[in-house]
């Protein structure tokens, strides 16, 4: 199953894909006191027992299947998905199909004509996020796909964890729960084909359960990332470098679904995977920790004047993340891009891995931190149409 999930999620861009047990994150923020300051909290886990009580760190498995202890481990509970700079053609193709979809739908309700529709389609599927949408509807759409299908049979439900903090629960209980709030983006039952019918899935957000996971800490603990904790708090793959992004973390659920352990049988944590080594050079790290402090400098002091984006001087981390995650700003063109918010951009690109193969577009990179619709309507304008 997780390799048909693989595959298909590699042909929409999502070609980040790495397989995680929930405790090894669950004990790196503990070991942090990071849920003991209420500043994150603990993920879903299988009951366990005879559990490794090692370090955080942990170590590699002798590659028999068995953690410490010789008691059967079994195999990792999620998967973080994430994108490379791979996501962007699949989603300029998705969007591009938007706008003709609407399109036709203006041209169908009018008989003026094609040619004075597209530009009003474009402005009307550019409009919001649909970036965000894309990867929401691609990645909801096709995990429930291949979770409902006949080599999931031991899968009864699972969560996704949004990299905005937003939680979903898709179940097979027939029962709704009671924070059902009825505006699930896959809401309700849902056949996804004639061979799936027995499994029917229940899809509700859980608003009030909601909560931010760190999705840093879990690449980290993955084995397959360093993370920058003390400097500029990004990750480093030791090939992709800084151009990653984490989407979703997918956490499964086995066996009963009346049964909220997921199973009757208790069985050891599998012990983590070794930490990745800092592929980053000490003078690179150093000239990057300059550019983090900068930033902050522009952007949660009032020293900007208070006129550039981003210039508040009493932000809060939340608040900052906010602000560049979700502020929509004027950045088409590296000149038009706010002065409070270039060292973000050069924050990334201050470090060589991975920057010569796997650097964004300047079309990806400039509207990942902008949101600036004109940036998506150009991308159109080259799109072939038809």
């Amino acid at each position: 199953m997780l390799r048909s999930l693989e595959q298909r999620l590699q042909g929409s861009g999502f070609d980040l894909f790495h397989p995680v047990h929930t405790a090894w994150y669950n004990r790196v923020i503990q070991s942090e006191g990071l849920v003991e300051s209420g500043a994150l909290k603990t993920l879903p886990e299988p009951p366990t027992s005879l559990r490794d009580d090692g370090d955080a760190d942990g170590e590699a498995d002798r590659g028999d299947g068995c953690g410490r202890g010789d008691v059967p481990s079994p195999p990792c509970n999620a998967v973080l998905i994430g994108n490379t700079k791979s996501v962007w053609p699949s989603f300029v193709s998705w969007l591009a199909t938007k706008a003709e979809e609407e399109e036709r739908r203006r041209v169908s309700s009018d008989s003026t004509g094609a040619s004075q529709h597209h530009d009003a389609a474009v402005d009307d599927v550019t409009h919001s996020s649909p970036f965000d949408t894309y990867c929401e509807e691609t990645l909801s759409r096709t995990i429930q796909e291949v979770c409902c299908g006949d080599d999931a049979s031991e899968v009864t439900s699972y969560e996704l964890f949004w990299s905005n903090g937003k939680r979903q629960k898709f179940s097979t209980n027939q029962h709704r729960p009671s924070s059902f709030d009825g505006q699930s983006l896959l809401e309700g039952t849902h056949n996804v084909a004639s061979a799936t019918a027995r499994r029917r899935y229940h899809c509700y957000d859980c608003k009030e359960d909601s909560f931010l996971v760190s999705m840093q800490r879990v690449a980290n603990v993955t084995g397959q990332y360093w993370h920058d904790e003390d400097g500029t708090k990004l990750c480093v793959h030791p090939v992709y470098g800084t151009w990653t992004a984490f989407r979703v973390l997918l956490v499964f659920q086995s066996g009963s679904a009346d049964d909220n352990h997921g199973s009757d049988k208790n069985v050891a944590v599998p012990l983590a995977p070794p930490a990745c080594p800092c592929p980053v050079p000490e003078q690179e790290l150093l000239e990057a920790k300059a550019i983090f402090d900068y930033a902050l400098g522009m952007n949660l002091s009032d020293q900007d004047s208070g006129s550039s984006y981003g210039a508040q001087s009493d932000k809060t981390w939340e608040e900052l993340c906010t602000l560049l995650h979700s502020k929509v700003c004027q950045g088409n063109d590296w000149d038009e891009v706010p002065e409070s918010m270039k060292p973000w951009i050069e924050l990334r690109n201050a470090i060589s891995v991975g920057r010569n193969d796997w650097k964004y577009d300047d079309a990806q990179l400039l509207y990942h931190y902008t949101k600036d619709p004109v940036i998506l309507n150009n991308e159109l304008k080259k799109y072939p149409t038809g």
